[in-house]
């Protein structure tokens, strides 16, 4: 049987990509981004700044495009309070275009990138790796971060219905805030509007239900878009590609869907 090109591994905080991607068209982060050239640097371009690196890191919100060519890529999505965007930027360089450059601990992350993907390692055991190397661990301090438990439960009440469209003002309600204060310190603690958050984690309940074998039209109805042209419109949006490209189920991608420490 021909081993699987990719793997996308899904946890609850975080998501991980490793495999062939090509082109990515202009696209804004849906989430704190790290994403490593895994056989060789690869252009991204932000507004009028092309910046060529093995490594980088994205904040959420930012507008982007990269070509990986015909190389390999390890594309993980950070956990939404930025604990892990912290955690990177302390050991990165700001480029003025608004990327972070790579520091001397860039290698020893390739190498366990580059393990998991000989080794097609499961989803909780690629976790364990990856836990002080691409993810601080469960018990590590990251300097300068301090969750604000308000954001954390607005994200845990969309977390628990992805078809729900709770107003600013419903989810402000729940916390003690009006709807624009909400609005403005959940962009502060994680890089996007409370609606793209929406949108991003609907996204990862559409790829985990397809993971379990259900369809694209069902997982996205499911999950809370309209049909699955909308889905497809966000995921282009977000991601910078099709779902078809990187979601269909074949002897070439594992989807794999693990559990993260408390």
């Amino acid at each position: 049987m021909e081993s699987p090109s990719a793997t996308l591994y899904l946890w609850p905080q975080r998501t991980l990509y490793l495999g062939f991607i090509g082109p990515l068209s202009a696209l804004t982060q849906g989430a704190h981004t790290l994403l490593f050239g895994l056989d060789g640097e690869i252009p991204f371009t932000v507004g009028g700044d092309t910046v060529t690196t093995r490594c980088a890191l994205l904040p959420a919100g930012l507008t982007f495009s990269a070509q990986a060519g015909e190389g390999r890529i390890a594309c993980c999505f950070l956990d939404p309070l930025g604990r892990d965007l912290l955690f990177h930027q302390s050991r990165m360089e700001r480029h003025p275009s608004g990327l972070f450059l790579p520091g001397d601990f860039a290698q020893e992350q390739q190498q366990v990138l580059e393990r998991l993907f000989q080794e097609q390692a499961l989803a909780d055991e690629a976790y364990a790796a990856l836990q002080g190397i691409l993810f601080p661990a469960a018990d590590e301090v990251v300097p300068g971060f301090e969750a604000d438990e308000r954001v954390r439960q607005v994200i845990e009440r969309i977390r628990q219905d992805p078809t729900d469209n709770l107003s600013n003002d419903a989810l402000g309600d729940m916390v003690g805030l009006s709807g624009d204060r909400l609005q403005r310190l959940f962009k502060d603690a994680t890089g996007i509007p409370i609606r793209r958050y929406r949108l991003w984690h609907r996204l990862f309940v559409t790829s985990t239900m397809m993971a379990m074998g259900s369809s694209l039209t069902d997982a996205a109805l499911a999950a809370g878009f309209s049909d699955s042209s909308h889905l497809t419109n966000v995921f282009r949006n977000m991601l910078g590609m099709s779902p078809s490209m990187v979601l269909r189920r074949s002897r070439q991608i594992r989807i794999l869907v693990g559990s993260e420490p408390c």
